[in-house]
């Protein structure tokens, strides 16, 4: 059922149950004063008999020669109800008056004040039902038009579910409406900025992703294609020495030491190509210590720089994902740091609380201006974070000092802190 013929119902029911309280409240005081009119005709006629000699309002004379049978009591008024009639009249008790041949027998006759009553609250049922039928069509057709923009709503939100602009059709005159239309216009543009925004981000996405296959793929091409050819020649040239008869010890031996350290360049390169596609220490060592080694190679090979590491142990192993995104922003912010500036000083912070892990990496380096325009490290740093429902931020303060914050939802306690120096 529709809210407008629900709330139509809802008046029609209170309506109904006004009427009946009102014919309740009718009917009491109707037989209170039927009660009232025919007990005085009949105190009237037991104090003066003769004052009964004519006809009597509310009163039935009926003679009744001696010995014959009672006659029953008068019929209830033609125009009225027998069951009106037996809701403001159940009877009452007759009066004799002896005369010769017989009794006069007076009894209570309320037909004509029950007709009376019965007039008056048909009259009032007609001009009830009337004003009922008139609010009844006046509230239909001030509810359709006052409901009207729900369907105006329903279909900008189809909209939104396809994806498409929400349009026109959100406007309502009624207050509690034109406020559900405005939160459907500013969800609308806020769903209209988060699909272009996911679908720049996903641009830049595959961007990176080309960017990675490209640098991979020159690895391979520079590195790992110069060590194979190396160690082909190597073996082709023993293979020959071979054919031809003995190998010297020297041609053998020089030959076995350049295919060993190709093979070694070789599994260099792919723990180097494999490290950046995932840290392998990742699964079988804490993420903590992962970084903590990766600062200590930092200082090393940054003598002049001070690194200060504070990290909060139980903000790990909550999950990959989460080591993993705490590992990549923490290594990238601090290369940026190195690459694009030049700090006397460097902070990597990791704690949290009950629901957040905040990652903090601060350089006094100015490894970033303030209207510098985001790089492919700092996209791809948000995108992880964001994959995890957290938010990056890079805040330049204009003195020098640039502080990268990334909060994840990941809870934790416990706090250890150290300090590395070059």
């Amino acid at each position: 059922m529709s809210l407008r013929w629900r709330i139509i119902c809802l008046v029609m029911l209170v309506a109904l149950l006004s009427a009946l309280a009102g014919l309740v409240v009718t009917v009491a005081r109707a037989r209170i004063a039927v009660r009232m009119e025919t007990q005085a005709a009949l105190d009237l006629a037991r104090t003066q008999p003769a004052a009964v000699a004519s006809p009597v309002r509310h009163l039935a004379r009926v003679f009744v020669p001696a010995g014959a049978p009672v006659p029953a009591p008068p019929a209830g008024h033609p125009d009225v109800p027998d069951w009106f009639s037996a809701l403001l009249w159940t009877g009452g008790a007759d009066v004799s008056l002896p005369a010769d041949g017989g009794v006069w027998l007076l009894r209570a006759d309320p037909a004509d004040e029950v007709a009376e009553v019965w007039a008056d609250t048909s009259a009032l049922a007609v001009t009830a039902l009337v004003m009922l039928g008139l609010l009844l069509l006046a509230l239909h057709l001030l509810l359709g038009r006052a409901l009207a923009p729900l369907d105006g709503f329903g279909r900008a939100l189809d909209r939104m579910a396809r994806g498409l602009p929400a349009g026109n059709g959100l406007a309502a005159t009624v207050p509690e409406l034109a406020a559900i239309g405005q939160r459907i216009r500013h969800l609308d543009a806020e769903l209209t900025a988060a699909r272009a925004e996911n679908a720049d981000l996903t641009h830049r996405l595959i961007d990176l992703q080309d960017q990675e296959r490209a640098q991979l793929a020159r690895d391979l091409h520079d590195e790992l294609g110069p060590l194979l050819f190396g160690m082909r020649v190597d073996v082709h040239a023993l293979v020959r020495a071979a054919s031809a008869g003995p190998v010297p010890p020297d041609l053998a031996v020089a030959r076995a030491d350049a295919i060993d350290q190709a093979a070694g360049s070789i599994r260099d390169l792919s723990r180097r190509i494999l490290n950046r596609l995932r840290p392998m220490g990742l699964d079988h060592l804490h993420a903590a210590d992962l970084l903590r080694d990766l600062v200590d190679a930092m200082a090393r090979q940054h003598p002049a720089v001070r690194f200060t590491l504070t990290l909060d142990d139980g903000a790990f192993a909550r999950s990959d994902a989460a080591d993993l995104t705490l590992y990549r922003v923490a290594h990238e912010a601090l290369l940026n740091a190195m690459r694009h500036g030049q700090p006397t000083r460097v902070t990597l912070t990791i704690d949290g609380d009950a629901e957040t892990v905040t990652l903090r990496v601060s350089n006094d380096g100015g490894a970033l201006a303030g209207d510098a325009a985001p790089g492919h490290g700092i996209i791809g740093m948000r995108e992880r974070v964001r994959a995890l429902g957290g938010t990056l931020s890079v805040l330049p303060d204009g003195t020098g000092v640039t502080l990268v914050q990334a909060e994840l939802p990941v809870p934790v306690p416990e706090t250890s802190t150290e300090e590395r120096h070059g």
